[in-house]
């Protein structure tokens, strides 16, 4: 069940390890390090959650075999935290993920500090990014917030038309800041905004399950691009 540590999801894991060996390689060419490794800081923390606060929710009405299915589909125990106890709310635990919410906040406004001519376009871009996330999010029942894994990549030409004349690297950092600032805002407001008489979860792992990935694939991307000749 799903705790302050994850059980991991051991083929995502797999898989993007499996893309950073390459990166390692193209990060240290370029001199590029240091967005390598809190990358991969990001990935290894992914299992960690630091709770916040409580809320009270409504549980679902899945079947068993319904629960299972997305249970099995997003890496979450449902049956068994729907079984918890015989109330017909949950006890709902609201949590921000390490590598999902921490890390890259905090990476965020370190690079923001390398854009600072440009803090009112940022701004404006991010409260853009923010709301396309907001459309695109999805409060599902039993497993929490959901964000589609390709939400980030619209920050990707908000940084190209922001920072036309930059470089590679300059260009990644911005992608960067957009795509995480802009998703987690937009998962915040979600949040905000939750009918908790309609749908609910036990945990709401904020960067964490439901939306960890759309967060890391538009890091590894905007990695890639930093380190492209």
């Amino acid at each position: 069940m799903r705790k302050i540590v994850n059980k991991p999801d051991l083929k995502m894991f797999v898989f993007y390890g499996l893309v950073l060996i390459p990166t390692f390689f193209l990060c240290y060419e370029k001199r590029n390090l240091s967005f390598f490794f809190v990358i991969t800081a990001m990935l290894l923390t992914s299992v960690m959650e630091v709770p916040i606060y409580k809320l009270r929710t409504k549980k679902p009405e899945y079947s068993e075999l319904e629960a299972r299915r997305i249970g099995d589909f997003y890496g979450v125990q449902i049956v068994e935290e729907m079984q918890e106890d015989r109330e017909r709310t949950y006890k709902t635990r609201v949590t921000l993920n390490m590598g999902g919410f921490i890390i890259p906040l905090f990476f965020s406004f370190y690079l923001l500090l390398n854009y600072t001519a440009l803090i009112l376009e940022i701004a404006m871009s991010i409260l853009l990014m923010a709301a396309f996330s907001f459309l695109l999010s999805e409060v599902r029942a039993g497993v929490g917030i959901v964000i589609p894994t390709y939400a980030g990549i619209f920050a990707i030409p908000l940084g190209l038309i922001l920072a036309p004349e930059s470089g590679n690297t300059e260009i990644a950092g911005l992608i960067f800041v957009l795509a995480i600032l802009g998703i987690l805002l937009g998962i915040l407001i979600t949040l905000a905004t939750l009918p908790k008489e309609e749908v609910g979860s036990a945990f709401f792992n904020i960067g964490g399950i439901g939306s960890f990935q759309s967060i890391f694939l538009i890091s590894i991307l905007a990695l890639l691009i930093g380190t492209a000749a």
